[in-house]
């Protein structure tokens, strides 16, 4: 899901974005991570 409301994404801690938030936990911010860096926090 795309979260787009900056009160949304503050809530998170995340004050950079791009962003993934993988169950609620923040998994990078800042950059945009490859697909291989993506399946290893998804495991």
């Amino acid at each position: 899901m795309k979260i787009k409301d900056i009160k949304q994404i503050s809530s998170y801690g995340v004050m950079i974005t791009p962003a993934l938030v993988v169950d609620g936990t923040v998994k990078v911010a800042g950059k945009l991570p490859s697909v291989e860096e993506i399946k290893k926090m998804v495991q």
